[in-house]
């Protein structure tokens, strides 16, 4: 039941990026900052477990975790722009980097160092570049197509390696079938958001006019 409930948050969170993406800025960098904050909560509480060696930790589900620190960062990325810039973009960046190096199979210490990079990169040109409304819709369309498709995946027991070639020989026609829903899920997302009524930038979203 795990999985499936996964897979379910997967989609919704997906439709929500994908089809409303830019036209609700706010309340989508609110939602990445939930779920960014989710894990960042997972992360410390075995941090805290470790460091004071149990004790109280163990009495505290790990979720509590996992939960608080989703609201604190959803509370911060919807209230503050540089701070929604800060984790969407970074973890846009660090997600990539994970991205680029699985497929030219880089060791971990040069996976790290390329996640880091891109994360800043992106960190700094979103702060300084006022995120364009199409840059945006982009953005959000392929991240929110990506979630719907990994959550189908999940649902049906049959997720992608999209960097297995092997995989690729022994199944084109599936693994095409889901880079082509994917793509077609982008498209439609920025024909759809292309549409909305919405701030011509990012900073604009947050009624922010310097």
């Amino acid at each position: 039941m795990g999985t499936v409930w996964v897979g379910v948050a997967e989609i919704a969170l997906g439709l929500v990026f994908c089809f409303l993406g830019h036209s609700a800025a706010r309340v989508v960098l609110g939602l990445w900052g939930a779920v960014i904050g989710f894990f960042a909560g997972a992360l410390l509480y075995v941090m805290v477990y470790q460091w004071v060696g149990g004790g109280w930790v163990a009495a505290v589900p790990d979720w509590t975790f996992s939960i608080g620190m989703a609201l604190l960062l959803a509370w911060l990325s919807f209230a503050f722009y540089t701070v929604g810039v800060l984790f969407s973009m970074g973890a846009v960046g660090w997600g990539l980097g994970h991205v680029l190096a699985q497929a030219f199979h880089l060791p971990a210490w040069l996976t790290f160092s390329l996640a880091l990079l891109l994360a800043s990169g992106l960190v700094m040109a979103g702060w300084t570049l006022n995120i364009p409304r199409l840059l945006l819709i982009v953005l959000t369309a392929a991240v929110g197509a990506a979630g719907i498709i990994d959550g189908a995946q999940l649902l049906l027991g049959a997720r992608l390696d999209w960097f297995d070639e092997t995989r690729w020989r022994l199944d084109t026609a599936t693994a095409a079938a889901w880079l082509g829903a994917w793509m077609l899920l982008v498209v439609i997302g920025i024909i759809v958001q292309s549409r909305q009524p919405a701030q011509g930038t990012l900073r604009a979203a947050y009624g922010k006019d310097d």
